[in-house]
C-alpha cells in the first residue's frame, strides 16, 4: 500500500502543476507578472486565513516569520517559462542535499537514481541544447534569477519540513507565507508598472492559481510532517510534468520526442523515490 505521504506528495505535485500552467497561459494572455501576482495574492491570503481559523490552527509562533524569495516570479517575468520552470523545480536537489546532510535522512541508492531520473527528466522537457543550439546569451538573466530561486526554494523545503515537524499548522504557515507574499506583490507591481492594473482577464486566472497554489502547498506540507524531506520533495517538484501535458493538451504544442522522453523519467523518478 502507497504510504499517505507518497499520496499527498502526488496531489501537490498536480496542483502545482496546474499553478504553473494558469501562471503561464496568463503571461501568453498578456497578464503582466505584477498584476497577476497581486490577483492571485488577494485570493490566496484569505483563503490560507479562512482555512487556519476554520481548522483552529490560527496561532502566530516564530517560525510562522520564515517566507519565500520572489525570483521566479521575476525569471518567469524576464524568461521563458520552459526554461524557468524545469531550472526552478530541479531545487528538490537542494533540498534533498540539506536534509541528507544536516537532518539524518538516509542516502539510498534508489534515491540516487531518483535525483538522476529527475534531472534527465528536467533537460529533456526543457530546451536545453548542447553546442550549436544552446539557450541563447540574452535569456541568462533569466536562467540567473531561475538558479536564484532553485537555491532559495530548496532551503525554503527544509524550512517547511522543521516548521510543520515542529508542530506548526500547514495552513497557518501559508498564512503567514501570504501576508509576505502580498506586501511583495503590490510593491513589486508598483516599481515595475506603477500598480496592480487589475482586469477581468488577471482575477480569472488569480483566482484559479491561488486556488490550486494554496490546495498544493498545503498537500506539501501535509506531506513533509510525516514523510522524509529528501523523498517528497522531489515528487512534488515533478509538478512540471503536469504543466507539460497541460499544455501540450489544452494549447496545441506538439508531443516530441523529448517530451515523451521527459514523461517516462519523471514517471521512473516517482516509481524510483517509492518505498520498497
Amino acid at each position: 500500500m502507497i504510504p499517505s505521504y507518497i499520496l499527498f506528495a502526488l496531489l501537490s505535485m498536480v496542483l502545482i502543476g496546474i499553478y504553473d500552467f494558469v501562471y503561464s497561459k496568463a503571461v501568453r494572455k498578456g497578464v503582466s507578472a505584477g498584476t497577476m501576482t497581486c490577483s492571485q495574492a488577494c485570493f490566496f491570503v484569505p483563503i490560507v486565513t479562512l482555512w487556519s481559523y476554520l481548522e483552529g490552527t490560527y496561532i502566530w509562533s516564530p517560525l510562522l516569520f520564515l517566507g519565500p524569495i520572489w525570483a521566479f516570479m521575476r525569471s518567469v517575468s524576464l524568461g521563458e517559462a520552459s526554461v524557468s520552470t524545469p531550472i526552478y523545480r530541479i531545487s528538490f536537489v537542494i533540498t534533498a542535499l540539506v536534509a541528507i546532510l544536516f537532518l539524518g535522512e538516509q542516502m539510498t541508492i534508489r534515491k540516487g537514481i531518483g535525483f538522476l531520473l529527475a534531472a534527465a527528466s528536467i533537460f529533456f522537457l526543457s530546451e536545453f541544447r548542447f553546442g550549436s543550439k544552446a539557450i541563447p546569451r540574452d535569456r541568462t538573466t533569466s536562467i540567473l534569477w531561475a538558479l536564484a530561486a532553485m537555491t532559495s526554494v530548496g532551503l525554503l523545503n527544509i524550512i517547511y519540513k522543521l516548521g510543520v515537524s515542529g508542530g506548526v499548522a500547514p495552513a497557518m504557515f501559508l498564512h503567514s507565507q501570504g501576508m509576505c507574499f502580498i506586501t511583495v506583490a503590490f510593491i513589486y507591481a508598483r516599481l515595475t508598472q506603477g500598480g496592480p492594473r487589475f482586469s477581468r482577464q488577471g482575477w480569472a486566472h488569480g483566482f484559479v492559481a491561488s486556488l490550486s497554489l494554496s490546495m498544493g502547498l498545503i498537500a506539501l506540507l501535509a506531506a513533509l510532517k510525516i514523510g522524509e524531506a529528501s523523498v517528497v520533495t522531489p515528487i512534488g517538484q515533478l509538478s512540471f510534468v503536469v504543466s507539460a501535458l497541460m499544455v501540450t493538451l489544452w494549447m496545441g504544442e506538439r508531443f516530441t520526442k523529448r517530451k515523451v522522453a521527459g514523461l517516462l523519467l519523471a514517471v521512473g523518478t516517482i516509481v524510483a523515490f517509492l518505498p520498497g
